[in-house]
């Protein structure tokens, strides 16, 4: 995983906290804003780049699905990995999670990420990579800029996961359950 930060290092409290807070909340801040200056730059530019309502389209719904995303892992997932490394830091056992082990919720969740990254993708596909045309008005460049430090932020949230929390959790389910 590409990151200034030395992820792997980190607690696994630590790193749910970032994710939570980082992630989880960048998402559900900066997603309305960015979403907003979409429709704006799709509405002026509806003739010379029907694309953009596309864009539009595709980032309403990742919004959607995402924030059915965090709130799966805030509610279900999250609580139960906190309790696990919280159990083990002072050499408790936890009572198995509530479906056997976390490796199913994990499978979703990793599903789910996928399935946002192929939708980003279409996005980058639709934009030429997040790229203006030559002599666009600066809302356009600025949705577009906007768009690639999202797409950033999602390909970091889910490296994070998926590379470091998940993998972690799973290993320390193995450790903490009776």
């Amino acid at each position: 995983m590409n990151s200034i930060y030395p992820f792997e290092q980190w607690p696994l409290d630590l790193l749910v906290d970032y994710v939570l807070k980082v992630h989880h909340r960048g998402t559900r801040e900066q997603g309305p804003v960015i979403l907003n200056k979409l429709i704006e730059v799709a509405e002026a530019h509806r003739e010379d780049n029907p694309n953009l309502l596309k864009v539009t389209d595709h980032f309403r719904n990742s919004l959607y699905d995402l924030d059915t995303h965090c709130t799966k892992e805030e509610r279900v997932l999250y609580p139960y990995i906190l309790e696990m490394f919280s159990a083990h830091s002072i050499g408790q056992t936890v009572i198995p999670f509530h479906c056997g082990t976390i490796q199913g919720p994990i499978g979703v969740m990793m599903a789910d990420h996928s399935d946002e990254l192929d939708r980003h993708n279409r996005i980058a596909e639709l934009t030429d990579n997040y790229k203006a045309p030559e002599g666009a008005d600066e809302d356009y460049v600025e949705a577009m800029q906007l768009l690639k430090q999202f797409r950033q932020g999602l390909d970091e949230h889910v490296a994070l996961e998926n590379e470091v929390v998940f993998p972690m959790a799973l290993k320390l389910e193995g450790l903490a359950v009776e």
